[in-house]
């Protein structure tokens, strides 16, 4: 399972349309949600998917409010980890959430004024990364991790 959402043409387009980007994870986290409520988790792992990569683009961006984009990237992760999981991805799962970890430590040690609040957001994600690592290490048999939450190429 590859854990890239977005084409390179999309990916491009939202690198340069702030706009277009903001509109999108919006949308893609609306959506993501929306399924994951319904129980409907495949349907949901695209949608958060393209969220979680449109989120990092943003926190590169610079442009933005930091604590807000990383709020995004550390709920879209999460919330993709979460339905990776329901369908027995727990390993792809544990990938995402350290994806997440690293981009936001890097953030970190680019702008270590962030310590104050990025806490807030580096604790669930170690919290999660160690629920995907002991369900892994039980083996398929434990992978139903369904908590109350907050792909395709598109």
């Amino acid at each position: 399972m590859k854990l890239r959402f977005l084409c390179a043409t999309h990916r491009q387009e939202l690198e340069l349309n702030m706009e277009k980007a903001l509109e999108f994870i919006q949308t893609g986290l609306d959506t993501g949600i929306f399924y994951t409520n319904k129980s409907q988790w495949k349907e949901a792992i695209p949608h958060l998917g393209c969220a979680f990569e449109v989120a990092d683009i943003l926190l590169t961006q610079n442009n933005l409010d930091q604590e807000v984009t990383c709020d995004w990237l550390a709920n879209s992760a999460i919330l993709l980890a979460q339905n990776l999981n329901n369908v027995q991805h727990t390993s792809q799962a544990g990938d995402v959430i350290w994806l997440a970890i690293n981009r936001l430590e890097a953030q970190l040690f680019h702008q270590p004024d962030q310590l104050l609040w990025m806490d807030e957001y580096l604790k669930p994600l170690y919290a999660e990364l160690k629920t995907y690592i002991q369900l892994d290490a039980k083996g398929p048999s434990a992978n139903t991790h369904t908590s109350n939450p907050l792909a395709l190429v598109h």
